[in-house]
């Protein structure tokens, strides 16, 4: 059974303070700010996949991680589009945004805005 993330905005946060970079298009490493371990993220259409200890202990039926490997990832991509992204654990405060969404899985919707 998918965990549900109940905390998106530490997750964000958490995020923010990882270093990206892009190997090949959508496939990244992503250094974490507090161990400084390097994890390989793969994006998708839907979100992604990351070798992190959540990234790997995934259900059977969706591989997708919402870890904030990931959202940094997803965010890094975005920037580079002009965008910026904001993490959500309930779709009512993500659809109050008026702002394109994406369920990453994990119960985690990403909005985007214009920088």
């Amino acid at each position: 059974m998918a965990r549900l993330i109940a905390n998106a905005k530490d997750i964000q946060g958490k995020s923010r303070r990882h270093t990206v970079r892009q190997i090949r298009p959508n496939w990244y490493k992503v250094k974490s700010g507090e161990s400084q371990r390097v994890y390989d993220v793969a994006l998708g259409v839907n979100g992604g996949t990351c070798t992190c200890e959540w990234g790997r202990q995934r259900p059977e039926n969706d591989h997708r991680s919402a870890c904030s490997h990931v959202v940094a990832a997803i965010n890094y991509r975005a920037i580079q589009d002009g965008r910026r992204i904001s993490a959500w654990d309930s779709e009512e405060a993500a659809q109050r945004q008026h702002r394109p969404m994406l369920k990453i899985g994990d119960g985690l919707i990403l909005t985007s805005r214009l920088n």
